[in-house]
């Protein structure tokens, strides 16, 4: 019996749908790791940084519950006009959550956040108790 079948071509095409399964795997794209963020830490403070090119503060909400922060919000889909096909999008569109563990007790009513040019900063100001403490020692 005799097969139709090409080795070679069977296993380009394997490849191929390896190649696009993995395609975008631990790369920094994707809506799984938007927004790029920062995290600093000061003696006083937890900076957060974000980008978010083309939104306004008020398509985004931040929120901090139980030591975990969350930025959320949603990219509109561009108007096309009738007719228009897609040659090539990279921009993702939809909702998006990303969550952060704040590393140390903050001060809730103190978090502030600001927004310019498309890059939001959160300033989570650190509990008292979660400041360093410089320690005397006493003399014996």
């Amino acid at each position: 019996m005799l097969w139709d079948f090409d080795v070679f071509n069977e296993m380009d095409r394997l490849r191929r749908e390896m190649n696009n399964l993995f395609s975008g795997y631990g790369q920094a794209t994707g809506s799984a790791t938007f927004p790029l963020m920062n995290v600093y830490d000061s003696k006083e403070n937890i900076i957060v940084t974000a980008e978010l090119p083309g939104f306004t503060r008020e398509q985004v909400k931040i929120t901090v519950a139980d030591g975990v922060l969350t930025l959320a919000g949603e990219t509109k889909p561009l108007a096309k006009a009738k007719g228009m096909a897609v040659i090539r999008q990279e921009r993702s569109e939809g909702k998006f959550e990303k969550t952060f563990r704040i590393p140390t007790k903050v001060k809730q009513d103190a978090i502030a956040a600001s927004f310019t040019n498309g890059m939001l900063t959160i300033m989570l100001p650190k509990a008292e108790e979660a400041k360093p403490k410089t320690i005397a020692i006493e003399a014996m």
